[in-house]
């Protein structure tokens, strides 16, 4: 339980902030670019709105593993699990901020197609394929950056992509999903919410709670649907199952935000619209994301033998999701107080008060969320790991009738979590002298090329030296037994071993530049 506590709160800040940070940006283009634009301006705005957050991504991701070098900023001096910690930390954040930029893209296409299920449906479809092969695009990309100095991936470049490719897949299940459960609300209540998915007080009144249900019906159906998917369905795509899970999973978030919107909208609030209602459906909206996550924790602790590994990630994805859900209902609360303050300050622009506000919320957020949230879930997934490969080698053994029990199983629990943090300790060990090892081996580079260096600097001396005595020796013989030679050769010319170069006037004048007597 502890496991999936820590990643819904987890995914709670991060979508708090993302949105918060998104909201304040987007404030400031519509006040300034979209007020009076046009339908094609706005979707060109909002397109280059998304781009930009989606390679601003992939260029910081780059440069906090140092794929992508920066002057002053050197990740690798780091332990590995702090930079892990870091990328994850902006990798998670700026995946949400992109993903609800593709949302207001898409969501705005989908208000320009007629208002059918089948044209606002056939929407997402589109997004996902857009989305897709953006993706593909920058790991055809990264790929070739990684290639390119040693032919072979490393362990930080594997994480890089790795990291890369789950953000990318984050994006994807949010914009496809969001537009998605706008068509499916459209189904249900007959009206298509806006590009931010509210609708108006009116037609929130004359929602039911039939409606309701069958939102939150719809939701609890597509997750079924992907709990058989996962058992029974054995083909696995690269990226596309992993999309697919995210896709279901926050369908599944949205459906159930917006349907507990309704019923919470057509039984208590059918005449308000404000703060009140805002914090009362978070909490309702906490209250049943802590009843999923017990009972996501019974199902995890359910044996299902090689299904085991497949069933956890569908959970992860689900508590993923939940944190999500979480996370953008208190938003919600957030950015009506938020737009109210804003509106009370006649300062500055409410536009720009309302950023103010968003990035001092998430400087206050964010930092605690680096520095303790994401260090937990990564032992607690790191101890999760260890105990499943065990779990995974016993059966395995068990089967083949190695072992009839596990040879651990008497050893009490202190011991086997000394352990644990002894094997933990000395794979950080091993990986610190593995770059201790490649840092060793650029200095001896280095060393050698200083070493060639000074052996070519000490002939050039003994050359400038033995010219130098020529020079004074020459000065030392009287004029008229000095042999004449040629104006212009060098004392040294012709000599056996000595380079047949010539320093013209230098060799006539060095008994008055070099002379050492």
């Amino acid at each position: 339980m502890a496991r999936y506590t820590w990643k819904a709160i987890s995914a709670t800040i991060s979508i708090f902030s993302a949105v918060l940070v998104f909201q304040g940006v987007n404030g400031i283009l519509e006040a300034y670019l979209l007020e009076d634009a046009s339908v094609q301006a706005r979707l060109i705005v909002t397109l280059v709105h998304m781009l930009a957050w989606f390679f601003s991504l992939q260029v910081v991701l780059a440069v906090i593993t140092g794929v992508l070098p920066v002057s002053g900023f050197d990740p690798k001096k780091d332990d590995l699990k702090v930079m892990e910690a870091r990328m994850k930390t902006f990798a998670i954040l700026l995946g949400h901020i992109t993903g609800f930029a593709a949302i207001n893209f898409f969501a705005t296409v989908q208000q320009q197609v007629p208002r059918t299920f089948i044209s606002t449906f056939l929407v997402a479809p589109v997004a996902w394929a857009f989305l897709y092969l953006m993706g593909r695009a920058t790991d055809a990309v990264r790929e070739r950056v990684v290639l390119m100095n040693d032919g072979k991936k490393d362990e930080v470049e594997a994480l890089w992509d790795e990291e890369a490719e789950e953000t990318e897949d984050d994006v994807v299940g949010l914009a496809t999903s969001f537009v998605f459960a706008q068509s499916v609300r459209l189904l249900v209540g007959g009206t298509l919410p806006n590009a931010e998915g509210e609708e108006p007080l009116s037609v929130m009144r004359e929602h039911t709670l039939m409606d309701a249900s069958k939102l939150v019906a719809i939701g609890c159906g597509l997750a079924m649907l992907e709990v058989l998917r996962v058992m029974y369905v054995k083909a696995q795509f690269k990226r596309l199952t992993p999309q697919l899970k995210n896709i279901i999973a926050m369908n599944f978030s949205w459906c159930g935000y917006f349907g507990l919107d309704w019923m919470c909208s057509c039984t208590i609030f059918g005449h308000e619209e404000g703060m009140m209602k805002q914090v009362t459906l978070a909490l309702v909206v906490t209250g049943c994301a802590l009843a999923d996550l017990y009972i996501l924790e019974h199902l995890h602790e359910l044996r299902m033998g090689k299904l085991q590994e497949t069933v956890e990630q569908g959970i992860r994805v689900v508590v993923n999701s939940i944190g999500i859900l979480i996370g953008f209902a208190w938003e919600k609360a957030f950015d009506v107080a938020v737009v109210e303050i804003s509106e009370t300050v006649k300062v500055v622009p409410p536009q720009w008060t309302k950023l103010a506000l968003s990035v001092s919320l998430v400087a206050l957020v964010v930092p605690a969320w680096y520095r303790h949230i994401l260090p937990t879930i990564l032992e607690l997934e790191t101890d999760s790991e260890s105990e499943g490969h065990s779990e995974h080698h016993k059966e395995e053994n068990v089967e083949e009738g190695h072992l009839s029990r596990p040879l651990l199983n008497g050893m009490p629990k202190e011991e086997n979590g000394d352990l644990k943090k002894t094997c933990e300790s000395l794979r950080r060990q091993v990986a610190e002298l593995e770059r201790s090892a490649a840092n060793a081996r650029a200095l001896e580079e280095k060393n050698r090329e200083l070493e060639a260096a000074i052996v070519a600097i000490s002939r050039e001396l003994g050359d400038l030296q033995q010219l130098a005595d020529a020079s004074n020796s020459n000065d030392a013989v009287p004029r008229h037994r000095r042999r004449r030679r040629p104006s212009g050769q060098c004392p040294l010319q012709g000599r056996p071993g000595r380079p047949e170069w010539c320093v013209g006037s230098v060799a006539g004048k060095a008994g008055n530049t070099l002379n050492l007597n």
